[in-house]
């Protein structure tokens, strides 16, 4: 009989569950106990080619609810998601995040040596007149030093000169448009403007455009995707967005 009547105490204080229009609840309080939400994680992605080719073949195919949305966040990162779903608690679901990692990128200052100067303008940007321009003058640029000696029979002066000095007689530019690579590989990089400085010890590259090469690059990532899935759009399946 002891047993008993602790095994009915024990009962009944336990928490007791209660489904009301499908919803479940448990009483004490009587909060809502919701279940966890069985929700694909994003696939992260390298480039724009995967992106689009993972819309076409998955999310268009295999979605029922549109449009889906392609946001262009960054220069270097593209996000896709959909509208918020009712069944899942009016979440949306996050689909695919791709980032331009492959890419050298440039940081808003940049010193190289005179040589480091001409490999990196061959491998680290896109041709522009300038990015030539400054292959030549690095080419035609002499650093070193130069010392004169004058003797009059009595006395011997010398003269020393240092510092870095041009082959043949030429106004260095202090502003030039290049094109680093600093977004997806498969759109054209956007052009900036870059101030620079040349001192004995190199060639410094500034950025002077207030970072609106940055709006350019989402604005032409954001033109290759309306391109790419054009007729997507046109049925109203997916929106790109800046």
């Amino acid at each position: 009989m002891l047993k008993e009547f602790v095994e009915k105490i024990v009962s009944l204080g336990g928490t007791k569950t209660f489904e009301v229009n499908g919803e479940v609840f448990a009483d004490g309080e009587f909060k809502q106990v919701r279940p966890a939400l069985d929700i694909q994680e994003r696939k992260e992605l390298t480039s724009l080619d995967a992106l689009v080719k993972m819309i076409r073949h998955e999310a268009v195919a295999d979605l029922d609810q549109y449009p889906i949305f392609v946001a262009v966040n960054s220069y270097n990162e593209v996000n896709c998601f959909t509208k918020p779903y009712a069944q899942l608690r009016n979440q949306r679901v996050w689909l695919y995040e791709a980032h331009a990692t492959d890419v050298p990128g440039m940081d808003s200052s940049t010193k190289y040596g005179f040589e480091q100067a001409q490999i990196a303008l061959q491998t680290r940007f896109q041709e522009t007149a300038d990015r030539g321009y400054l292959l030549r003058l690095c080419s035609q640029i002499t650093c070193g030093g130069k010392v004169t000696y004058n003797d009059n029979g009595v006395a011997t002066t010398i003269v020393t000169q240092k510092g870095v000095a041009l082959q043949g007689n030429e106004t260095i530019k202090p502003l030039v448009e290049l094109r680093p690579y600093r977004t997806f590989q498969e759109v054209e990089q956007p052009e900036s403007l870059f101030l620079i400085r040349i001192d004995e010890r190199g060639i410094s590259f500034t950025e002077a455009d207030g970072g609106m090469w940055k709006l350019k690059a989402r604005e032409t990532v954001k033109a290759f995707l309306e391109e790419k899935l054009s007729d997507a759009i046109s049925e109203g399946k997916v929106v790109v967005t800046l």
